[in-house]
């Protein structure tokens, strides 16, 4: 059995409390609006790969989320975006499946200077959980929960529209020793990944 970074572990629960604190409670901003979003994000480490080509990536595919946005300043230039999201992704083969899914939970601010919004910020995952059954054989692997973090560009199609690319960086780390395609034993996984977002708000 690994042994957990204590520091890390720290870290981890203190950008928790502070993303609960900031969502629940902004201060000094004003009322936003609720936004829907959407992600393809491909990246990571190779989880598995089945025998029809495809893999299943820690960093891919589909992230859907709800949210937030808490606007900052009168002219409604900077704001900020809290929300919780679902990211998934499944392979299947004729001898099995796999997936890994996890509860991503945002913060970002986001600067819009005309048509273009920039935004950073961290990204909390809880219950990463990577499942595969091969042979009727099943093994899971739950990796504890990860801090990482977001830098996104965007075009403002519409005034309530958004459509850009998003880069997170975030690694999972779990009790388990996990063997992946590559051959390699370790308990720890990447899971950054490239993607293209679009948001709506309302």
């Amino acid at each position: 059995m690994s042994q957990r970074n204590p520091l890390s572990r720290m870290q981890n629960r203190l950008f928790a409390a502070g993303f609960a604190l900031l969502a629940s409670a902004p201060v000094g901003t004003q009322a936003g609006g609720l936004v829907l979003t959407g992600e393809i994000a491909f990246g990571g480490d190779d989880l598995a790969v089945v025998s029809g080509g495809d893999d299943l990536q820690a960093g891919q595919l589909l992230n859907l989320g709800i949210g937030y946005d808490f606007d900052l300043n009168p002219a409604k230039t900077l704001l900020l975006r809290a929300g919780i999201n679902y990211k998934f992704d499944s392979v299947d083969a004729s001898n099995g499946e796999a997936d890994f899914d996890r509860w991503p939970l945002d913060l970002l601010v986001v600067s819009r200077q005309g048509s273009f919004a920039l935004g950073a910020g961290i990204t909390y995952h809880l219950s990463p959980t990577f499942e595969a059954t091969i042979s009727g054989s099943t093994s899971r692997v739950d990796f504890d929960d990860s801090l990482g973090f977001l830098l996104q560009a965007g075009y403002l199609v519409t005034p309530t529209m958004e459509l850009g690319a998003r880069v997170t960086l975030i690694e999972y780390e779990s009790d388990s020793l996990l063997v992946l395609t590559n051959g390699s034993i370790t308990n720890k996984v990447d899971g950054d990944s490239f993607g293209i977002y679009a948001t709506v708000g309302f």
